[in-house]
């Protein structure tokens, strides 16, 4: 059985990555982040952009009616920058919005899935020099 989970986050991934104007203000699109002095080194998950984008966390729950079922995922894309301010993280935030705000993403066994944008948030990060913007979106799915 296909799973909507899978398939939604493929197609945010795929969204993400082949949005040019994104791209060129961060080094790349992760499904998850481990930060070490060692990866830190060669640059990475910054890269010479100084900005990376990663999937936070995901919430979901399911809605039934006597035909079909909805299920209504809310889910985290977090914004990263080490440059001084909250301006790069800031366009990181509106080109992260410009791709997924209100967007039809095509989910191979579902149909399209619109997205709606619920929160917008830059928040202190604990390490110094990094500025930690977070984007929450609701996908609803009909499963079948």
């Amino acid at each position: 059985m296909a799973n909507p989970d899978l398939e939604l986050q493929k197609a945010i991934n795929d969204a993400l990555r082949g949005d040019a104007a994104l791209m060129k203000l961060v080094h790349r699109v992760y499904d998850s982040v481990k930060v070490s002095s060692e990866a830190s080194g060669n640059g990475a998950p910054w890269g010479e952009l100084d900005g990376y984008v990663s999937f936070g966390p995901e919430d979901g729950t399911e809605d039934r009616h006597d035909c079909f079922t909805i299920e209504e995922v809310t889910f985290q894309i977090d914004c990263w920058s080490r440059r001084p301010g909250k301006t790069h993280v800031k366009q990181i935030l509106r080109a992260v919005r410009n791709v997924l705000s209100g967007a039809e993403l095509p989910l191979p066994s579902f149909g399209n899935v619109l997205s709606e944008l619920v929160l917008q948030r830059i928040v202190p990060d604990p390490e110094e020099g990094v500025t930690h913007g977070i984007l929450q979106f609701t996908f609803e799915i009909q499963i079948q």
